[in-house]
C-alpha cells in the first residue's frame, strides 16, 4: 500500500461545559485533523491532541508543518505494523518534538492499515481481547457544588469505577472540607487529586500533602504536584510523603520515564498518546514500567471518538491502573461516530482500523 496523499486541516471541537485545571479553562479544543490516503483507495484519520500547555504545540503549527512532512511520506510504501513503525522513526529524524501531530500522524496510518488489512489496530499489534475498561470520573473544582455531583458519583460506583479524580489546586480550604466530606459519605471512596502542577514546589506542596496523608487509605494518588521540570521536588515529595506520587506533564516519553524513574521521582506515571507522540512509543514506555514495577495509567486530553478509539485500542495493550477516558457527550459537535459507551464502560473496538467512522 503507497500513501498517495496526507492532508491536515483544523478540528475545532466545542465543549458541552467548560473544561477548568489550574492552567486554563477549555471550551473549545483547537485540534487538528490528519487524513492519509492510499493509492488503492483506502483513507485513514488521525487526531492530534494539541494542548500548547502541555506539549507547546498549537494549531497553526501544526497545519504549518504540513509542507515539511508531505515529502517524507508520500509515495512511502508500507504494508505492516513493522513498516509504519520504520516511517514514523523517519519522520521523527527530520521533525523534532511535535508528539501530538506525531500521535495524529501514527493514528492515520494505524487506521488505514487497519482498514485495509480489515482489522482492528489492537489485533494488529497483538494485544489481548478485551470487552471493555472502566474509566476514572473526573470532576473539576467547580462540578464539585454542582447539583449533578453527587448523581455523577452514584453512577461511577454503580459502573464499579475504581478511581474518582478530582481536579485540584485552586482554594486548599475548600478542597481538604470537600475530601473530608467525601470520605465521611463514601468510607471506601479512592480518590486521585490532579493538580496539574498548581502547588508548583515543594515549599507549597508538602504541607498540603501533609494535610492529606491523615486520609492515606482513600487517596490512590496525587498526580503533577508541582512544576512539571522540577524532577528533584518531585523526589522530594516521593521520599516524604505517605501518598504516592504520579508524574503527568513531567513525563512525555520514554526518556523522561527513564530520567524519574533513576532520580526516584515518581511510583507512577500517566500515559497520553499526545504527549508520547503515538502508540509505539507508549509500548516502549510500557515495557520498561513492566520490568521496573512502576504502576502506570492511560490519560487522555480530552478527544472526539476518534482520539478516544485510538486510546481504546492502546488499553488492550498493557495493565493500566487506570483509564482516563472522554465521553461522547462531552463533545458538542464531534465530526467521528461508532464508540460503544454506558455510563463508566468504554467498549473496545471491534471494526476494522480504530474502529469509528466521520459521520459525513
Amino acid at each position: 500500500m503507497i500513501i498517495k496523499n496526507i492532508s491536515f486541516e483544523k478540528y475545532n471541537l466545542k465543549l458541552a461545559e467548560p473544561f477548568t485545571y489550574f492552567t486554563a479553562k477549555l471550551e473549545t479544543l483547537h485540534y487538528a485533523l490528519i487524513k492519509i490516503e492510499s493509492q488503492s483507495g483506502f483513507v485513514g484519520f488521525g487526531e492530534a491532541g494539541i494542548a500548547w500547555d502541555v506539549t507547546g504545540e498549537t494549531q497553526e503549527g501544526a497545519l504549518g508543518l504540513l509542507k515539511y512532512i508531505k515529502p517524507i511520506l508520500i509515495g512511502k510504501k508500507f504494508t505492516n505494523i513493522q513498516t509504519i513503525e520504520k516511517l514514523m522513526d523517519e519522520l521523527n529524524l527530520y521533525i523534532y518534538d511535535n508528539s501530538s501531530l506525531k500521535a495524529g500522524i501514527e493514528m492515520a496510518l494505524l487506521d488505514l492499515l487497519g482498514k485495509y488489512k480489515k482489522q482492528p489496530v489492537w489485533k494488529l499489534l497483538g494485544g489481548k481481547p478485551l470487552e471493555f475498561v472502566t474509566a476514572q470520573q473526573v470532576f473539576t473544582y467547580n462540578d464539585l457544588n454542582s447539583q449533578e455531583f453527587n448523581l455523577e458519583l452514584e453512577h461511577a460506583f454503580k459502573d464499579e469505577a475504581k478511581i474518582i479524580k478530582l481536579k485540584f489546586g485552586q482554594d486548599i480550604n475548600k478542597e481538604l472540607a470537600k475530601v473530608e466530606e467525601l470520605v465521611r459519605k463514601y468510607p471506601k471512596i479512592k480518590l486521585v487529586f490532579d493538580i496539574n502542577q498548581g502547588w508548583k514546589d515543594v515549599k507549597t506542596a508538602l504541607p498540603i500533602i501533609k494535610k492529606l496523608e491523615k486520609f492515606h487509605k482513600n487517596i490512590a494518588w496525587i498526580e503533577q504536584p508541582i512544576f512539571h521540570a522540577d524532577f528533584e521536588g518531585l523526589s522530594i515529595l516521593k521520599k516524604k510523603s505517605k501518598l504516592k506520587i504520579m508524574a503527568d506533564e513531567s513525563c512525555h516519553d520514554l526518556k523522561d520515564l527513564k530520567n524519574l524513574y533513576f532520580r526516584k521521582s515518581v511510583d507512577l506515571v500517566n500515559i497520553k498518546l499526545a504527549k508520547t507522540g503515538g502508540i509505539f512509543e507508549a509500548l516502549r514506555m510500557i515495557e520498561f514500567c513492566e520490568k521496573n514495577k512502576i504502576k502506570y495509567m492511560l490519560g487522555d486530553m480530552i478527544h472526539s471518538q476518534l482520539g478516544t478509539a485510538a486510546n481504546l485500542n492502546l488499553a488492550t495493550l498493557g495493565n493500566f491502573a487506570s483509564f482516563d477516558l472522554t465521553k461522547p457527550e462531552t463533545i458538542k459537535n464531534d465530526p467521528f461516530s461508532g464508540l460503544k459507551v454506558e455510563h463508566y464502560r468504554f467498549f473496545v473496538p471491534q471494526q476494522p482500523g480504530m474502529g469509528v467512522k466521520p459521520r459525513n
